[in-house]
């Protein structure tokens, strides 16, 4: 039996009638008031009840702090007593001491004790009196100290003896005694209250909790009958029709729901659901089906690709031609660029006018599908050869990015009205073969760029050798002159004319190693070849003992250290990096002697951090971005050099998508760090320096 489907006894079917007919809102309602309004009435009575039990347990603790108060207004009493008669029995002022601190505690105890018993004129106005027996018992105390400490201890001994004092003594600490007896009595009532009210809860809560639940089963029973029951018939049938989209040929059985109610419409609904949905899966497989097959272009080409849209169109659509016509914008008209079956022999790349397909034109202008009737009976002269095909038609239109460039156009020879059409189906159709043609499209327009590009780039890269050479040899002869010049007739010429000279055979041979270093530069990235796995320190090695002379005359300690894992870039490129920092270091650190080279490597990510540092004159924080621009030089006077090394640094770094910056250091000079892929395992044991042939660090 399915879920929601049941067998009622007789004793339910008044139920199932009158409750049946009941809105799926007003048996909701109905269900709710059952459950909620009994529960409400409990639980507000239950909240009277420990409301009640809370007022009475906060007079208990109002009674106790009062009590609590009344205690120490009572120690105070005995505390002036005590004193007093210590006092005049040893006459030292210590025995006063207990009197002195009761005295500033007095009036604060009283108040708080008044403001407890707020709201109890009784309980008030006795301990408002009682407070001020005890600042007179005080007060007359203090009295007869200061008549001791004038030298009139006679009287104040007349006066004890009289007993006027412990009399009044006797007779607070008597009335404080009353409002503690009358204290604890109420705390004793308070209790008991306390007691009864929790007892009334709790056998209140147990009451309501037992009949919520009965309600609640009653709630639920009628709850499963009328909403989940029928729910879970729906859920079965929706896993049922998942099961059923793999077979889209089953016949799909209707929801066992007979009730009126939301739950019974949208059984109805579900049903009709299930119908739209397998005529849509099938339409989905069909697309999915020509879509592996006509949207990768194949040895065919386009054509091929739009031939097999077409006559799948024509299989699927139940259609007797289908043709794909482009909008051809320079001559405004159509071209068939594709046609199903023998018409695409016929028709292929056949020009047909504008005005000669009305129902195209209005898909390609609206955007939107269009539909012809009646084709034979339009007489026109320039729709005769459209007639001929068929009389109904469906243009869907072609479009690239929202604009449209053709239409795909189906025909009939029979009558067909617009409903007979799938339309989804053939926008499908439509939209494969916009994305067969907008590929080649794009295929095409690429491969043209990228043969321009390749075509301006050999007539740049020509350019560029043929001015190098063109600038080239005037420096060399310029310098050549000059040198001649210079030999020939130097003994001849004053020092002016000789430095003239000698200051053009030096820019003659600048021009020449500027245009040697513009072409370096240019050259960097030019060859498109494959990256490789490049050890880092074999290639700085390799630096090392080219420069070994240069770095022992300069007595210069290189310091190597960090991991050196293996990195993706080329070898060349990496070693001419290390080559121009070291060059750089040794160069700028002038003439001092201790010059120190410190290059270490240290793994950030996925890439490898290399940092050179040396000790030698630095570079002031706002030039550190300049000195990677062409020939920049911000010392040019004593060190020799082109200003490109920094840039041929910067372009081979950016080459492999990495950065490189300066920084300052704590020895004076400067750090330069660039970034580099890594390429393995970081973690794999490899030499921590750079070790010579020898096994020892360089250190020169």
């Amino acid at each position: 039996m399915q879920p929601g489907v049941y067998n009622m006894p007789g004793s339910d079917r008044w139920l199932a009638g009158r409750w049946g007919r009941l809105r799926l809102r007003q048996k909701v309602s109905a269900i709710l008031l059952l459950v909620f309004v009994p529960l409400i009435a409990a639980l507000s009575f239950q909240v009277s009840l420990i409301n009640h039990l809370l007022a009475t347990q906060q007079q208990h603790r109002q009674a106790v702090q009062t009590r609590y108060q009344i205690l120490l207004l009572r120690r105070f009493a005995v505390d002036i007593e005590d004193a007093f008669r210590g006092y005049l029995l040893t006459g030292q002022e210590a025995f006063l001491k207990p009197l002195q601190e009761a005295q500033p505690k007095l009036k604060p105890t009283v108040a708080e004790a008044l403001a407890l018993v707020a709201g109890r004129p009784d309980l008030e106005s006795d301990i408002r009196r009682v407070g001020e027996q005890l600042n007179d018992l005080m007060e007359s105390k203090q009295a007869l100290i200061r008549q001791v400490h004038a030298g009139h201890a006679a009287e104040v001994l007349r006066y004890v003896r009289s007993g006027e004092g412990l009399a009044l003594s006797t007779r607070v600490r008597t009335e404080l005694r009353d409002i503690e007896d009358r204290l604890y009595q109420r705390m004793q009532s308070l209790e008991v209250n306390g007691s009864e009210l929790t007892q009334r809860a709790y056998r209140g809560l147990v009451v309501a909790l037992a009949g919520w639940l009965g309600l609640g089963l009653v709630g639920a029973r009628l709850l499963a009958r009328s909403i989940t029951g029928p729910l879970a018939t729906l859920q079965v049938s929706a896993e049922s029709l998942g099961r059923q989209a793999v077979d889209v040929g089953r016949q799909i059985t209707p929801l066992p729901i007979d009730s009126s109610d939301e739950i019974g419409q949208l059984a109805r609904s579900f049903d009709e659901m299930a119908l739209k949905i397998k005529q849509a899966i099938v339409e989905l497989e069909t697309i999915n089906t020509i879509g592996n097959d006509i949207n990768t272009i194949g040895p065919d080409g386009l054509d091929g690709a739009l031939r097999r849209i077409t006559d799948r169109a024509v299989d699927l659509l139940q259609a007797d031609v289908c043709l794909v016509l482009l909008r051809s914008e320079e001559m405004g008209c159509w071209i068939v660029e594709a046609a199903s079956g023998d018409w695409h022999e016929r028709l292929y790349k056949t020009v047909m006018l504008w005005e000669e397909f009305p129902v195209s034109v209005q898909a390609f202008e609206s955007k939107q599908p269009a539909f012809g009737e009646h084709l034979r009976g339009d007489i026109r002269p320039e729709v005769v050869r459209r007639n001929l095909i068929g009389e109904s038609m469906l243009a869907v239109p072609l479009l690239s990015q929202g604009v449209p460039f053709g239409v795909l156009v189906l025909l009939q020879e029979r009558r067909r009205g617009e409903q007979d059409w799938n339309v989804r189906l053939a926008k499908g159709f439509a939209d494969a073969a916009a994305i067969a043609i907008a590929n080649a499209r794009l295929y095409e327009t690429a491969h043209k760029k990228e043969k321009g590009l390749e075509s301006r780039l050999r007539r740049l890269e020509y350019l560029a050798e043929m001015l190098a050479h063109d600038l080239k040899a005037p420096g060399e002869r310029m310098e050549e002159f000059a040198s001649l010049l210079l030999k020939e007739y130097g003994e001849k010429l004053d020092a002016r004319a000789a430095r003239w000279l000698r200051l053009l055979e030096q820019n003659g041979k600048d021009m020449t190693e500027r245009v040697h270093t513009i072409l370096e530069v240019a050259r960097v990235g030019a060859q498109r070849e494959a990256v490789e796995a490049v050890d880092p320190a074999l290639v700085l090695n390799e630096v090392l003992k080219a420069r070994a002379g240069e770095l022992e005359r300069r007595r210069a300690q290189v310091h190597v250290s960090g991991e050196f894992p293996m990195v993706a870039c080329h070898q060349a490129y990496l070693r001419q990096v290390f080559d121009n920092l070291l060059s750089n270091a040794v160069k700028f650190s002038g003439d001092r002697p201790g010059l120190a080279i410190n290059v270490v490597a240290e793994r950030k990510g996925d890439c490898v951090q290399f940092s050179v540092a040396d000790n030698g004159i630095g570079i002031p924080a706002p030039q550190r971005a300049r000195v990677f621009d062409p020939f920049v030089r911000l010392n040019p006077g004593p060190v020799r050099g082109s200003g490109i090394g920094l840039t041929i640094v910067r372009r081979i770094v950016d080459l492999y998508g990495g950065q490189v910056w300066i920084d300052a250091n704590a020895q004076g000079g400067c750090t330069v760090m660039f970034t580099i892929p890594v390429l393995g395992d970081f973690t794999k044991e490899r030499p921590s320096v750079v070790e010579l042939e020898d096994g020892q660090n360089r250190s020169m």
